[in-house]
């Protein structure tokens, strides 16, 4: 695909996925590091990241009294909210965010992109079984580099020291969960005819009432407001933010994509996890082996060849597609 953009709009956009990105990665990790509560919040902070993107939503929608640039809030459409495979969509996006917090609770910044990294895996079982999408010898083989890496990480990650069990359950659960959220993203996508937003929109509208009862049952909401992180105003800052940067990065991902290509797309999310893994080591003033580092090219030269697979699959579609209708009109 040519980029028909100028550099420096297509680099603006790169760079803002890569700030969007990292940032919520960072932020949601200080917030479940036990800096603030040392209890579990992951239930509430996904609550509160669906409210606060509900709530700038509406926000900006209103806006648009005064500034007629600003876009209009999505209709809500009941049935549609309502839809089973809406549904199944929000209760996988929950589970994906309950999961993954509970995932940087336990583990560092530096391991994020191995402990996630069979969110690829999955996502091609459940493509093969629930889309009929055959497998290949190829995506196999990116299957197979994604593995040895998670598993090299793992082990020096016990050699350090810094190996967490839970942290690794949690992030093949939120793995899972991400991967399942992907087939119902791809199966809802039709209903809301492709826009981005209101999907967003009512996937996070659902959540907001899902989670609610859970929020409620599990006494996290009360944990909160009964400690002294109540008062603390960086707490809710931060928590807010993590909520803008949840909502961001679906539209900033699009628009790369549309942008550049799936395909530089992929490159950029592996070059931006090199970038955060290196920024997390510095951060966090962490040391590694080159066995660890090893492992983390493995995991991202898996993903991006299965990027590249895929890629070229959908051009061959496509020039088929045209080839064919050639003929026809011949």
């Amino acid at each position: 695909m040519v980029i028909q953009s100028p550099f420096l709009h297509v680099a603006a956009i790169i760079l803002l996925y890569w700030i969007v990105s990292i940032s919520m990665v960072f932020v949601n990790k200080h917030i479940l590091s036990g800096a603030y509560v040392d209890t579990d919040l992951s239930i509430f902070i996904a609550w509160y990241q669906s409210l606060a993107a509900v709530t700038i939503i509406q926000v900006i929608g209103c806006m648009r009294k005064f500034c007629r640039n600003c876009f209009k809030v999505p209709e809500v459409d009941f049935q549609t909210l309502l839809h089973c495979d809406i549904l199944k969509l929000s209760l996988s996006f929950i589970m994906s965010i309950a999961l993954n917090n509970l995932m940087l609770k336990h583990i560092g910044v530096a391991f994020y992109q191995v402990a996630r990294s069979f969110t690829l895996i999955f996502t091609i079982i459940l493509s093969s079984r629930m889309l009929k999408q055959p497998l290949t010898w190829k995506a196999l083989l990116a299957c197979l580099c994604i593995i040895t890496g998670f598993v090299i990480g793992i082990d020096q990650e016990n050699d350090t020291g810094t190996l967490s069990v839970w942290g690794i359950i949690y992030g093949l659960l939120a793995s899972f969960s991400a991967a399942i959220c992907g087939v119902y993203f791809k199966r809802a996508e039709s209903l809301h005819n492709g826009d981005s937003l209101k999907q967003a929109y009512y996937n996070n509208i659902n959540c907001l009432l899902l989670l609610s009862p859970l929020v409620y049952s599990t006494g996290q909401a009360r944990q909160v407001l009964q400690s002294q992180t109540s008062s603390a105003l960086d707490f809710w800052i931060l928590l807010t933010l993590s909520g803008v940067l949840s909502l961001a990065i679906g539209w900033v991902s699009a628009l790369q994509i549309k942008v550049t290509s799936p395909v530089t797309h992929h490159i950029s999310i592996n070059a931006k996890s090199v970038t955060q893994t290196i920024i997390a080591i510095l951060y966090y003033k962490e040391q590694k082996t080159v066995l660890w580092w090893c492992g983390n090219m493995l995991v991202i030269c898996g993903v991006l060849l299965y990027a590249l697979i895929k890629t070229t699959k959908q051009v061959a579609q496509k020039s088929n597609s045209s080839s064919s209708s050639l003929l026809i009109s011949a």
